[in-house]
């Protein structure tokens, strides 16, 4: 098992992935941490759901001492707020990687406006959504949507990702 600190806050993973990648336009090497930590009920649910939802987090992994600063990529569960109780056993997912640096001095001076905010909570709901409908109708497992998640991440965050950055330099244009 892990120890990782994160924004002060000590985490006993259960599952611990470290990988390095490349990023596609700057060539830096980079760090990304895949890892899982489990919490039972509802306020523990709340509580972590909300501490994910910062943009960055200062990572110490307590065994090798090492400490980053990483930009947060997802967070994601198998359960919705509404259908947790005070017993339920959940299982965060965490993605956190190091930004190039040029890429976080952009980031560091812009601040998400109430468009790019009011975009991201209406994907965020109909996502939840859609994940609630098709939960209800017995058409997908939790470990079906947790594996198609991990895939369409590796294959398409880097092209997703590009898309948003090209499409916000037109709009500024």
């Amino acid at each position: 098992m892990t120890q990782l600190m994160i924004n002060n806050v000590n985490f006993h993973v259960d599952m611990f992935e470290e990988k390095m990648i490349t990023d596609v336009n700057t060539g830096e090497e980079l760090k990304r941490l895949n890892f899982s930590f489990s919490v039972v009920g509802k306020a523990a649910y709340d509580k972590y759901d909300a501490f994910f939802e910062d943009p960055y987090f200062e990572v110490t992994n307590m065994e090798t001492k090492e400490t980053l600063t990483l930009k947060n990529i997802s967070h994601s569960t198998f359960y919705q707020s509404p259908e947790i109780t005070d017993h339920t056993n959940i299982v965060f997912r965490v993605k956190l990687q190091q930004e190039p640096v040029k890429a976080k001095e952009q980031v560091k001076n812009e601040q998400p406006t109430e468009s790019t905010v009011n975009e991201m909570l209406l994907s965020r709901i109909k996502f939840k959504a859609l994940v609630e409908l098709l939960e209800e109708k017995g058409l997908l497992t939790e470990n079906e949507l947790y594996t198609k998640i991990e895939e369409v991440a590796e294959r398409d965050f880097d092209i997703l990702r590009d898309e948003l950055s090209h499409s916000k330099k037109e709009v500024k244009a």
